[in-house]
C-alpha cells in the first residue's frame, strides 16, 4: 500500500512538471537582435531594431540613452552622437535572456566650402561638428584619399548625395552626404561654367554659362540631368547669365547675372519667360521664405558705380516682382551665400561691401516690419566673404585674399562673437548635410 501510495505521488508531481512547462514558459530562452543600418549612423537618424529572439514571449529595450520600448521590432532616433548599450531582455513566464550590443552615432557634420584661388588652389572642405564646437579642414581629401580638382562654385545636399558644380575642371560631380565617399566619375559633357543648381524629381538642373557670356550673352543654359542615368538630357536656352536658381512647384527661377530679368522656366514644357526688375539692379541669388516667395539680392551691373542696391522680393504665385527694400553696399562680388535667413524665417542677414580684403559688414531685414534694422549686425570687418546661419549661429567667412587660409567665425543671434575657426582658401558657404 505504501509503494502505491508513492508511485501515484510520483506520477502527480511528475505531471504537474510537464503541466508548468508548456510552451508559454519555456525551459530557455534566447534573446538576440539585429539593426539597420550597421554604419554610418549620424545624430538625427533612424535606427530599425529586428527582434531575432526565440521562445520569447514579451521583450524589453533599453536603448542607452534612458528611452526605453516594449514593442517587437521598434525603431530610435538618437539625437546626440556617441557610442550606446543597446539591451534587449526577452522574457516568457519566469524565464528571460539578456543581450547587449553597441550602436555607434557618428556627429551629423556641416560643410564649410572654400572657393580656392584663381591662380590654381583648387577647392577645400572643412566640416564643422556642431556637437564639439571644432572643424577639420581638407576634409574631402582625409575621405576620398586625393584632392579636389575643380574650384567649387555651389554646393547642394538632395535625396541623400551632396552635388557641387565646379570650374576649371568644368564639371558635376557628387558625394554621399553622410560619409563624404565619392564613389562615382563627376558629369563633364555638356556642362561648360556650370554655376549653381536645384533639383526636382530625377532630374537636376544647372546654371551654366556656356563660355565668355559677357561677350555673348547667348552662349549661357541650363543643364537639365537625369540623375537616374548620370547623364544631361537636355539643355534648356536661358541666355544672359544665369547664376542662382530656385525650384517653386513645377517652376525654375534664374536670376541673370547679365541683365535685370529673372527668368522663369515651366519644367513641364520648358518654355521659358521673364520678370523684369528695376533698371540697373542686377540679380544674383535667390533665398525662399516660408511661404515660399522669392528674396533676391540685387547688385549692380559690371563697372556700375551706383550705389542702389538692395533686395527684392517675388510673388511666385503671380510671378510679379513685387517690392524692392534698398541697402547700400548690397554685395554682388561674393558667391553664393550673401544673405541667409534664420531658423524661424524671421529676419535675413545680408552681406554688405566685403569681399577680399574689403571693409564690410552684415546688415538685417527684418521679415514681419519689411524694414532693416538700423544697426548692422556686425559692421567694420575686413574681407568678408559670405555667412550662413546654422545651429543658431551666424557664420561669418573671412578671406584677406585669394592666396592664403580663410577663417569662419560664428555669432550667437544677439550678435556675440562665439569662435573662430581656421579654413581653407576663401571660404565662401556652408551646407548643412542633415
Amino acid at each position: 500500500m505504501k509503494n502505491r501510495f508513492k508511485i501515484l505521488t510520483f506520477l502527480a508531481v511528475l505531471a504537474l512538471a510537464f503541466t508548468a512547462c508548456d510552451d508559454d514558459d519555456p525551459a530557455t530562452v534566447v534573446a538576440g537582435f539585429t539593426y539597420a543600418p550597421e554604419e554610418n549612423i549620424q545624430a538625427g537618424d533612424t535606427v530599425f531594431f529586428t527582434n531575432t529572439s526565440v521562445d520569447a514571449a514579451s521583450y524589453e529595450w533599453r536603448f542607452g540613452d534612458n528611452e526605453t520600448s516594449t514593442e517587437a521590432d521598434p525603431f530610435h532616433i538618437y539625437t546626440e552622437p556617441g557610442i550606446y548599450d543597446v539591451t534587449l531582455i526577452a522574457v516568457n513566464g519566469g524565464v528571460s535572456n539578456t543581450i547587449t550590443l553597441q550602436v555607434n552615432v557618428d556627429a551629423s557634420l556641416a560643410y564649410i566650402v572654400n572657393a580656392g584661388s584663381w591662380s590654381g588652389d583648387k577647392s577645400t572642405i572643412t566640416a564643422y561638428n556642431k556637437y564639439t564646437d571644432e572643424v577639420v579642414n581638407s576634409y574631402y581629401n582625409s575621405v576620398n584619399g586625393l584632392d579636389i580638382t575643380s574650384n567649387i562654385q555651389f554646393a547642394y545636399n538632395y535625396n541623400g548625395k551632396i552635388y557641387m558644380t565646379g570650374n576649371t575642371a568644368d564639371q558635376i560631380f557628387w558625394v554621399d552626404a553622410k560619409t563624404f565617399e565619392q564613389t562615382e566619375n563627376g558629369i563633364t559633357d555638356q556642362i561648360v561654367g556650370p554655376r549653381n543648381c536645384q533639383a526636382l524629381g530625377d532630374y537636376l538642373y544647372v546654371s551654366c554659362w556656356g563660355g565668355a557670356v559677357y561677350a555673348d550673352p547667348t552662349l549661357s543654359y541650363i543643364a537639365k540631368v537625369d540623375l537616374t542615368a548620370g547623364e544631361v538630357v537636355s539643355t534648356i536656352p536661358v541666355h544672359y547669365g544665369p547664376e542662382g536658381l530656385a525650384i517653386v512647384g513645377n517652376k525654375l527661377y534664374a536670376a541673370l547675372n547679365y541683365t535685370n530679368q529673372v527668368a522663369v522656366v515651366d519644367l513641364d514644357t520648358e518654355e521659358v519667360s521673364y520678370i523684369d526688375l528695376p533698371e540697373g539692379n542686377i540679380p544674383s541669388y535667390f533665398e525662399k521664405d516660408d511661404q515660399d516667395n522669392l528674396y533676391i539680392n540685387l547688385g549692380v551691373a559690371y563697372g556700375d558705380e551706383t550705389t542702389l542696391t538692395g533686395i527684392g522680393y517675388i510673388n511666385t504665385s503671380t510671378d510679379e516682382f513685387e517690392a524692392k527694400y534698398d541697402l547700400e553696399g548690397v554685395s554682388s562680388m561674393n558667391y553664393v551665400d550673401v544673405f541667409e535667413f534664420n531658423d524661424d524665417f524671421s529676419k535675413l542677414y545680408i552681406v554688405t561691401t566685403g569681399g577680399y580684403g574689403m571693409p564690410g559688414g552684415v546688415s538685417v531685414f527684418d521679415v514681419a516690419s519689411k524694414s532693416f534694422e538700423v544697426d548692422k549686425f556686425i559692421d567694420g570687418v575686413n574681407g568678408l566673404n559670405g555667412l550662413g546661419y546654422y545651429d543658431n549661429k551666424l557664420f561669418c567667412f573671412f578671406s584677406d585674399n585669394v592666396t592664403s587660409n580663410g577663417s569662419v567665425v560664428t555669432y550667437s543671434p544677439d550678435g556675440t562673437e562665439l569662435n573662430e575657426f581656421e579654413t581653407g582658401i576663401a571660404p565662401f558657404m556652408l551646407l548643412d548635410a542633415e
